[in-house]
């Protein structure tokens, strides 16, 4: 199997290692009128008669042809391109120099035809122009001051990938049992697309002791509207939370989507920390619902990869232990200072009705909008409204860059009518900053503060105060959040985060707070933690902890031992454990452990993990005392598409379908599990939208048959899309000649070969060998066609192949005369 780098690749050597000279042939791939002219001497040839080496003068030069390459302009990837070749000339049509970002006056020394080749060197002082062969890439050098402003990263509406249509879901089940009763969640994200339009669906299904619990976290029907750079969606979502707190509701929304526009431009979901005892089960719910759930191993845990949420609303977070004890901690977070780049702006329109998720509101409808602009560099500008029935609120705010750090400051007046009260009103103010000291490696991530007055209500506290008087005593009087970290020298960190919130009229507060320090000492990472958390109704506990990790070994797939040493008012507890993963691509993962504590009878535990090609695995065991716990849990996608059904890893808001037909058993990736399928095709997940995404084929493993005529694709999506990536892949019969001239002598090395129709074969190898592609079942071949050992040579396949699974044919290549130049224009016309 050979990889097509280069439309006449060089054969497979039998029986010699490639001479310094065929390291310079090999890796010479670039084609330009600029490039030096370069002399090869023929006295490293050995073996055979010398050739003709003024061809590689100039490089590998292409045969006459149409090509598929890579665009780059000044190293950057802008598409793919056809580009043809004829007689050695390379064509730069004028429909790509249109692509090309170019200031107008260029643009109007262009012509009328698209397929018109253009002189892009003569057009432009300073351009160049290469085809780099061996990696089948077009590269164009442009300077400057030929270039039209364009931030960096853009990617024009007219390359960005709609997708096909097709379906998937996917789907994450956890079942546990502990205690003798069994509890099952089953979280699925199914969705369909429509040319431009996608239809999604999240909810979960929960079974246990009480019952079954159907949560549904949203239904939407959604597009991008790519002049405005923003998505409408219809159907069940939340609000943005940008600047007012975010809701849930049922109805029409249209906001700016910042992944539109290029990093250079661009101006939250938090990650979840904690500590579980043996294999404990996280549950995290946002707005009453549950929107992640699973089974995590003894010792820290940290949890990154929620589905995007919104700016606004505490995570509620729950770590419940094989022996039924909870821990309950809430990760606060709000938005970020709204600053904007000079121009900028960014916008929100929604129009429905609120969506009761927790059996608290009045569905009430509503209409929210809100806009942000920046105004220099200094300063940003925002405001926003919300009306509803009997309730309106106005904000208004900045957010200004300083020396000291970033702010934002907003102040939000409410205006209400209680069914059963007169006219309320009040006011929030809010103040952000953010911080981050490179020098030191302080950063603030986040600091805000919030204080609201008694007659203040937000949209969701009227919405409770409409249906039950008892929500005034929920509303929250002020609250601030922190999230600290600090480097200290080259191998320690500290971190804080936390918060605090206080209610009107309730002595009620609730306080979270993390502070730990994490440090490296030779090998081993050593951690000291204190996590405030909640353990029952209004009741807070405080547990300390130390935890020190060893490597066992210096493999990467090495062990580790971890102890962990922790205090909380139930009392202290040890744990030993050991983790480690196994497998080339480090697919399998796995710990066990042990612990012991005051007064408990010791708890043991084990769990593995595995990440396929096809989903995820996870299996856990635990003992507390009399306890037992067992869970079992499976995540993945499923896509249903005009080429069949495939399953893979969990896929997230868009995905990949590789399609590479003959090429089964392909890796996707470097390093990876995901491989194409039966059927040709392989999901690759996580796909990042409105991005050039690079995706290859390694073809390591594939049968030497099978030819891969691309190995690397790149796309970019638009969002939620399911693009089809095509691989182009032949299977053709190879057959190894090794052939001698008249002499016995090997053929002459890089002697190029054709057949006799005067189709390109390749070249002649090392050792005179020479590899076949398509080979019949008999058939002659031509080598050095245009040059003086110029001879012709007979093969026949063999009846069986070798014990290596190879097919090899011994020739003997007859001289030939050379051609005689110019015959067909000196022969006489035909009266």
């Amino acid at each position: 199997m050979t990889l097509r780098s280069s439309p006449t690749p060089l054969p497979v050597p039998r029986r010699a290692l490639c001479a310094a000279v065929a390291i310079v042939l090999c890796s010479t791939g670039i084609a330009s009128a600029a490039a030096d002219d370069v002399e090869f001497s023929d006295g490293f040839l050995i073996g055979g008669q010398a050739i003709d080496m003024q061809r590689y003068a100039q490089g590998n030069p292409l045969p006459d042809g149409h090509y598929p390459l890579e665009l780059l302009v000044n190293d950057a990837f802008q598409r793919n391109v056809d580009i043809g070749v004829r007689d050695g000339v390379m064509c730069l049509p004028t429909a790509v120099v249109r692509q090309l970002d170019l200031k107008d006056d260029i643009r109007a020394q262009l012509g009328d035809g698209p397929d018109a080749c253009v002189d892009l060197p003569g057009l432009i002082d300073g351009a160049t122009v290469a085809i780099d062969s061996s990696t089948l890439q077009l590269r164009i050098g442009l300077p400057q001051a030929a270039q039209a402003r364009r931030a960096r990263g853009h990617v024009a509406p007219d390359q960005r990938d709609r997708g096909i249509t097709a379906g998937f879901f996917d789907y994450s089940l956890n079942h546990t049992r502990s205690g003798g009763r069994d509890s099952t969640y089953l979280g699925v994200n199914a969705g369909l697309n429509l040319g431009a339009w996608r239809l999604r669906h999240r909810s979960s299904i929960s079974h246990g002791s009480d019952g079954r619990r159907r949560d549904v976290i949203g239904s939407t029907l959604q597009r991008e509207l790519t002049g405005w750079n923003s998505q409408l969606l219809l159907g069940e979502s939340n609000t943005g939370g940008e600047l007012f707190e975010s809701v849930a509701f049922t109805g029409l929304r249209v906001a700016s989507d910042e992944r539109m526009l290029p990093d250079s431009l661009r101006g939250f979901a938090p990650v979840v920390r904690g500590i579980a005892e043996g294999n404990a089960v996280v549950r995290i719910r946002q707005n009453g619902n549950v929107i992640h759930e699973t089974t995590v191993a003894p010792g820290p845990f940290v949890i990154e990869d929620l589905y995007p949420t919104h700016f606004g609303g505490d995570l509620e977070v729950t770590v419940t232990e094989p022996d039924g004890r909870e821990q309950r901690f809430n990760v606060n977070f709000s938005a970020v200072p709204q600053a904007l780049r000079p121009g900028a702006s960014r916008f929100s329109a929604t129009v429905g009705q609120l969506r009761d998720t927790s059996d608290r509101w009045e569905e009430l409808r509503f209409a929210e909008a809100t806009y942000a602009r920046g105004i220099s560099n200094r300063l940003t500008l925002l405001g926003g409204a919300q009306l509803g029935e009997d309730y309106r609120s106005l904000l208004a705010g900045a957010a200004f860059n300083t020396p000291v750090g970033a702010f934002g400051a907003d102040v939000t007046h409410s205006r209400a009518q209680p069914l059963h009260a007169g006219p309320v009103s009040g006011n929030s103010l809010r103040i952000n900053y953010q911080r981050y000291v490179a020098r030191s490696g302080t950063n603030f991530g986040l600091a805000a503060y919030r204080y609201s007055t008694r007659g203040y209500l937000s949209l969701g506290d009227f919405a409770r105060v409409r249906s039950d008087d008892w929500g005034y005593a929920s509303r929250a009087r002020q609250r601030y959040q922190m999230n600290f970290s600090q480097k200290l020298g080259q191998r320690s960190t500290l971190y804080l985060s936390g918060g605090h919130t206080r209610y009107w009229d309730s002595a009620r507060r609730h306080n979270d707070v993390q502070l730990g320090m994490q440090t490296v000492v030779a090998v081993a990472n050593i951690g000291v933690s204190a996590l405030r958390y909640q353990i029952g109704e209004g009741h807070q506990d405080t547990r300390y902890a130390l935890t020190v990790s060893v490597p066992l070994g210096r493999s990467p797939n090495t062990p580790r031992l971890g102890s962990q040493l922790s205090h909380a008012a139930s009392g202290t507890q040890a744990q030993l454990g050991i983790h480690g993963v196994l497998g080339e691509h480090r697919a399998f993962s796995y710990s066990l452990s042990a612990s012991d504590g005051n007064g408990s009878q010791g708890n043991a535990s084990a769990y593995a993990a595995y990440q396929g090609s096809r989903g995820n695995v996870t299996a856990g065991y635990g003992r507390s005392g009399v306890y037992r716990a067992l869970s079992l849990g499976a995540s993945g996608s499923v896509a249903l598409h005009r080429g069949g059904m495939n399953l893979g890893p969990p896929a997230g808001e868009g995905f990949a379908l590789i399609h590479a037909d003959g090429a089964q058993g392909a890796r996707v990736g470097h390093g990876g599990q995901v491989r194409v399928a039966g059927n040709g095709y392989a999901l690759l997940p996580h796909i990042s939208p409105y991005r050039w995404n690079q995706i290859d084929l390694d073809p390591s493993g594939l049968p030497i048959e099978v030819e891969l005529l691309q190995t690397s694709q790149r796309v970019a999506p638009t969002a939620g899309s399911i693009v089809r990536v095509e691989f182009g892949a032949r299977r053709e019969r190879i057959l190894f000649i090794d052939a001698t001239d008249a002499l016995g002598q090997p053929l002459p090395f890089a002697a190029r070969v054709e057949d006799e129709s005067g189709t390109p074969k390749g070249a002649v190898g090392q050792g005179g060998v020479i590899q076949l592609r398509g080979a019949h079942d008999a058939g002659a071949l031509i080598v050095d066609p245009d040059g003086t050992q110029r001879c012709r040579l007979e093969y026949r396949m063999p009846g069986a192949p070798d014990g290596y699974g190879l097919s090899w044919s011994q020739a003997l290549c007859v001289p030939l005369a050379a051609p005689v130049r110019g015959l067909q224009a000196a022969a006489p016309a035909t009266p």
